[in-house]
């Protein structure tokens, strides 16, 4: 069985993809989706029942802008169908198929410290060759790692942070 957020996903990348501008609605979806997660109250209000869908509309259009295209008509939608409180999970949907589409792998990497240009690019060379995909990196910061970091893409995950390494010398001592 499908979840609403992979349907919805689904025909958003479907009409994307025959409209040939996946990129641009990727960028877009992402932007509207972070948008949302910084305001979690707006999400809310857009599907409040006692303001018309109009009105939900009005106040949508006015905090991404007027940009009628593929993404607002889709966000659109989902305020019509009371459906925006699902756009986390069309994104991740969305993301997924986009991101299999163009032999993207997203690896999650959280470090004790900001990772510098020449790490980086160390690191998604290193990746680009054993996945034989394009990395995209989603960097995290985490100051309780000590130092080290910990890599993760798909169902892996590589721990080299000291603070796993102290957890182990404890076990074993």
């Amino acid at each position: 069985m499908q979840t609403v957020g992979k349907v919805y996903a689904e025909a958003l990348f479907s009409l994307a993809r025959e409209e040939r501008k996946e990129q641009q609605v990727y960028e877009e979806l992402n932007q509207a989706a972070d948008l949302m997660l910084q305001n979690p109250g707006f999400s809310t209000l857009l599907d409040v029942p006692t303001l018309r869908t109009e009105e939900r509309i009005e106040v949508l259009r006015k905090v991404i802008g007027d940009n009628p295209g593929i993404t607002e008509n889709f966000l659109c939608l989902l305020v019509e169908k009371h459906r925006f409180g699902r756009l986390s999970e069309i994104r991740e949907a969305f993301n997924k198929q986009y991101h299999e589409a163009f032999g993207i792998a997203e690896v999650f990497v959280t470090s004790a410290v900001p990772l510098d240009e020449a790490q980086r690019s160390a690191l998604k060379t290193k990746l680009q060759k054993k996945l034989g995909k394009t990395i995209q990196l989603r960097e995290r910061v985490d100051s309780t790692l000590i130092g080290g970091m910990v890599v993760q893409y798909g169902d892996t995950r590589m721990d080299h942070s000291i603070k796993t390494r102290m957890k182990q010398f404890k076990q074993e001592s």
